[in-house]
């Protein structure tokens, strides 16, 4: 994103948001939430109550915090003068079932799916930011937006040339746009930004037994894996009533009548050839009753 050194260009002193949307502004105050996550990290957060936010440049993706790697050129600035900033984050999904889901975090029955909803979250980080005034910033909760990679380079020059203030609330609203190849995750993104030293994580104190509706088990695992990994909930004060299994992969029967007495007359389409080109001829038949 290269800024041209044109004196006749209008700086933008606030960018045009992503899909027109106020950013950390969700309009659903009972939201359902779901994260899909290894067991023995849930059970770490119910011994500890300790919620885990990684630093964003130890997520995979390439094109994670895209708007800090672009081609960036400062006018009448230097890189040193801008206040750097870090940004911790964690993903989560409205997707309740989601067999690719399972399939990335639990292949091979480790993991667990947790719910809540927007507002238990959210009243949760912001208990904890209150005590963390001199640093944290107010935690930001959002829609990820899905684009292709053309369209995000459209919106991100679009905003161009722009102030500092501008740009800063483009890094924001960048860390909520992903490419459309990971449409399938219908991400909800929770992002806490801190101008401190940066580190790996930060860890954040909650109550898991409040935060926490329900605790759903790998669908694929054992009745007795079920039951062991169950009890290891139960042992470390999960409420029994919220843990079950995932009923993705249960078959459920219906019951089909077939009268062998109807009679049942049908037509068939096939293909022959004649003068060596293939001609579509339909037959009418009948089946006994």
């Amino acid at each position: 994103m290269a800024i041209e050194n044109n004196q006749n260009q209008d700086i933008n002193h606030h960018i045009k948001p992503f899909r027109d949307r106020k950013l950390g502004q969700i309009e659903s105050f009972d939201l359902v939430m779901y994260k899909y996550i290894r067991l023995e990290y849930v059970l770490k957060m119910l011994e500890t109550k300790v919620l885990r936010f990684d630093n964003i440049k130890k997520w995979e993706d390439v094109y994670e915090n895209f708007v800090d790697k672009e081609d960036i050129n400062l006018l009448n600035s230097s890189r040193e003068e801008m206040m750097p900033t870090v940004y911790y984050g964690q993903s989560w999904t409205t997707q309740e079932e989601s067999d690719a889901m399972w399939r990335i975090y639990s292949n091979t029955g480790s993991a667990v799916r947790v719910k809540t909803v927007y507002p238990l979250l959210f009243c949760a980080l912001g208990d904890w930011n209150k005590k963390h005034k001199d640093d944290i910033i107010w935690p930001t909760i959002d829609y990820v937006n899905y684009a292709d990679e053309d369209e995000i380079n459209r919106w991100l020059q679009s905003n161009s040339p722009m102030n500092y203030w501008a740009f800063g609330e483009l890094q924001r609203e960048g860390l909520f746009v992903k490419r459309r190849e990971f449409e399938h995750e219908k991400e909800v993104r929770v992002i806490m930004r801190s101008h401190k030293e940066e580190k790996d994580y930060i860890e954040i104190d909650f109550d898991p037994h409040k935060v926490f509706r329900e605790i759903v088990i790998d669908p694929r695992v054992s009745e007795d894996e079920f039951m062991r990994q169950r009890d290891d909930l139960i042992t470390r004060g999960f409420d029994s009533n919220k843990i079950r299994k995932s009923t993705l992969y249960d078959f459920k029967k219906v019951k089909l009548d077939i009268d062998m007495s109807e009679p049942c007359d049908f037509q068939m389409e096939y293909y022959s050839h004649k003068e060596g080109k293939p001609i579509k001829e339909t037959v009418f038949m009948n089946a006994p009753g």
